[in-house]
């Protein structure tokens, strides 16, 4: 019989060891040669940071060319009405134009042009039980 050290160590050899609690570092894995895209695509999916409502417009801008954006909205965390109207904006500028907008995470938002969409997951009610 094998006990749980036995079939780690077989583990380890099939997969590779890698030490408890360590991540990969996902930024050596996903290493690029920067922005440049050879050639040129139709569409890009952009990163922009919001700081102001000058990079709302910026959002709106490359929304029109048809990219997407992740939205970083961490540099407005500390103005929540600010970040409130500018998100407010958006909404109303992807329902206008039949775009889309979804949090990713309490710090990313990711914005569609027209005729795409996003695939939301409805959360569950609490106190929901699952068979």
């Amino acid at each position: 019989m094998f006990n749980e050290g036995d079939l780690m160590g077989l583990f380890d050899k099939i997969f590779g060891k890698t030490e408890k609690g360590e991540a990969p570092d996902l930024e050596e894995i996903m290493e690029s040669e920067g922005d440049v895209v050879n050639p040129p695509a139709d569409f890009y999916v952009k990163r922009i940071d919001l700081r102001n409502e000058g990079d709302g417009d910026m959002a709106i801008k490359e929304l029109t060319e048809k990219n997407i954006i992740i939205l970083n909205v961490f540099p407005l965390s500390k103005q929540p009405n600010r970040l409130k109207g500018i998100i407010t904006k958006l909404k109303n500028h992807s329902t206008k134009t039949n775009g889309d907008i979804a949090l990713l995470s309490q710090n990313s938002i990711l914005l569609t042009p027209s005729n795409v969409k996003i695939v939301k997951t409805k959360k569950k009610p609490k106190g929901t039980v699952i068979s």
